[in-house]
């Protein structure tokens, strides 16, 4: 893999990264936002050997297989992830936060 495989969604909000960090070691995760997961981890939870995993991880999100969450504070993003349950996010939120899902593509993700 390059050093850096960048990704931008189709209606330009969001970019994900996947960064080479050396060692074997990978960072995944969307840019400007805090959530990340690593080669290692995808390996253990998909089965498969790391490059495997991340590139089916990242073909699901492309895929618009993956659901993504945008966790807003005040109004303001302050974080990205893919969740497998999103119903489970709701549990702490606070009353000047919320959540709103979608997919890769821009396509709202209904309950």
């Amino acid at each position: 893999m390059p050093n850096q495989q960048v990704y931008t969604s189709p209606d330009r909000a969001l970019t994900f990264v996947v960064e080479d960090l050396g060692d074997d070691d990978f960072a995944i995760g969307f840019r400007g936002y805090k959530w990340h997961t690593h080669a290692d981890i995808l390996s253990c939870v998909l089965g498969l050997p790391e490059d495997e995993a991340v590139r089916a991880y990242v073909d699901l999100l492309l895929a618009d297989k993956s659901i993504i969450a945008i966790h807003y504070v005040d109004d303001v993003i302050s974080d990205v992830w893919i969740t497998e349950d999103p119903a489970s996010e709701f549990e702490c939120q606070q009353a000047n936060e919320s959540l709103q899902f979608r997919y890769w593509s821009g396509r709202k993700y209904e309950f």
